[in-house]
């Protein structure tokens, strides 16, 4: 989306001491697979190493929900989170988090985070995490690889947030590296990079990268026929002018970028956007994300 490129004191081993051993930091892996059974969707694989878990409210008849809780509290530089996803065909799972991502300062090691999904024709996914929380200073690098079927449905959602305004913290340190690549039966639809750092001199603040925006957020709608939402999204964006927003038609695919200079105001505009798109595919949104 954008590039913003200056030498970052906070990833320089040189003038700062090493990150924590490798044998006290968080290494997770989550894998979850569903499959249809029926009319039901059940799980027909689960992996959980290092520290995260899923959990699994009671679905009352609706789609399976995947609930990821991080038992570690928060991320540093060092740790390293991966998440696959496969959703079987004709099936139906909403993952979400318990709680917002914290990324802490990092002495110079970067967190790595990275998450698949596999998504099957006649399947329906809804991922749709709480935002994560980027603390000055923090050095994060983030992947995520979508794999759908030509009739595979989904909504996917990812909130950024600089540093902790309420709390008085600016985000002016740190660095940020983005990769995602989308392929819908198999040939590649969306490869995006983004590549953000600053320091004290040179903050996320200048016009070429943030401006005095403090969150950003991506949403991804895929079904066979996305682009009748089009208008209709860009009418709810056009409702919230505070937020700088954009929609476009990627063919079978509709990406929504948002920049708001207030997380809360971000934060509930992409709630209305999920609303609506989940509506459009029949869906409930998870619960949790309710809460």
């Amino acid at each position: 989306m954008f590039t913003s490129a200056s030498r970052s004191d906070a990833t320089d081993p040189a003038l700062h001491p090493a990150d924590l051993p490798a044998s006290v930091r968080v290494d997770a892996r989550l894998e979850l697979g569903v499959e249809k059974h029926g009319d039901e969707t059940r799980i027909s694989s689960r992996i959980e190493a290092g520290a995260f878990r899923f959990r699994f409210p009671r679905a009352h008849g609706r789609p399976p929900e995947a609930v990821t809780v991080n038992i570690a509290g928060g991320l540093a530089g060092g740790d390293r989170v991966s998440t696959e996803i496969t959703a079987g065909e004709g099936t139906s799972i909403s993952i979400t988090s318990a709680a917002a991502e914290r990324v802490y300062r990092s002495a110079c090691d970067a967190t790595r985070l990275s998450a698949r999904l596999v998504v099957r024709d006649d399947a329906t996914a809804l991922w749709l995490p709480q935002e994560t929380i980027l603390h000055n200073g923090s050095n994060v690098q983030r992947r995520f690889e979508i794999d759908l079927a030509r009739r595979a449905r989904l909504i996917f959602a990812e909130m950024l947030y600089f540093g902790r305004r309420a709390a008085g913290e600016i985000f002016d340190r740190g660095s940020l590296r983005e990769s995602w690549r989308l392929r819908v039966g198999g040939q590649l639809v969306l490869a995006d990079e983004t590549r953000m750092e600053a320091d004290a001199g040179s903050p996320y603040t200048h016009p070429a990268a943030l401006g005095l925006h403090v969150a950003m957020a991506s949403v991804i709608f895929a079904c066979e026929d996305a682009g009748e939402v089009l208008e209709p999204v860009r009418a709810l964006l056009d409702d919230e002018p505070l937020v700088e927003s954009g929609a476009t038609y990627l063919g079978r695919l509709v990406l929504i970028r948002l920049l708001a200079p207030d997380a809360a105001r971000l934060r509930a505009l992409a709630m209305r956007l999920v609303n609506f798109l989940a509506a459009r595919l029949g869906q409930p949104l998870p619960r949790a994300l309710l809460a």
